[in-house]
């Protein structure tokens, strides 16, 4: 008796097994998950741009925090033209510190880096080379910046960035759109 009950449980736990194999294996959950990645390693990185510039302010409200009025912003985006703060560059100067360049240059490239390879990773245009980038912008961080951080953050990044340069955008990328517009040219024999 309790053979054929544990047969009929084993067995209902092999098909929903199966069932979420299958559910997994679908096309659409792969390009889900993509986009999901794409979407995830941008916001990271646009953040942590948001930081450096001035930004415009949209969509308002007003909160009450521990009794004090507090306005609070659905959407921050970069004032163009873009404008590197003061205490970015001062950022760079004094805690990262990085050797070789200097910390003007370096708060510019990284905060170009943070606008424009978000923008691709949404779009899905020039994946696979934007994750590496970002990839190499992390390990830059991880090795030079902040080494204690590979668990909590660091690895996480690397491991989103790299299944998209693996495994590409999936279907919903502009990546997609143009190389049917543009096919890859046949190889030379």
């Amino acid at each position: 008796m309790i053979s054929d009950t544990a047969n009929k449980l084993a067995g209902t736990m092999r098909q929903a097994h199966q069932r979420l194999v299958d559910l997994a294996g679908h096309p659409i959950a792969a390009d889900g998950l993509a986009l999901l990645g794409r979407l995830t390693l941008a916001g990271v990185f646009w953040r942590s741009m948001l930081t450096k510039v001035e930004t415009v302010r949209l969509w308002s409200y007003q909160d009450v925090i521990n009794g004090h009025d507090v306005t609070r912003y659905h959407w921050r985006l970069p004032a163009l033209p873009l404008e590197l703060k003061d205490s970015a560059v001062g950022l760079f100067r004094d805690e990262y510190a990085l050797p070789v360049v200097p910390p003007e240059l370096a708060a510019w490239m990284a905060m170009l880096a943070e606008f424009a390879l978000p923008i691709a990773l949404i779009l899905g245009l020039f994946t696979r080379l934007s994750a590496l980038a970002l990839i190499g912008m992390t390990m830059v961080i991880q090795l030079l910046v902040y080494p204690e951080a590979w668990w909590s953050t660091h690895a996480l990044w690397v491991s989103i960035a790299m299944a998209l340069v693996l495994y590409g955008p999936g279907r919903f990328a502009l990546d997609n759109v143009l190389g049917k517009m543009f096919p890859a040219a046949p190889a030379a024999p």
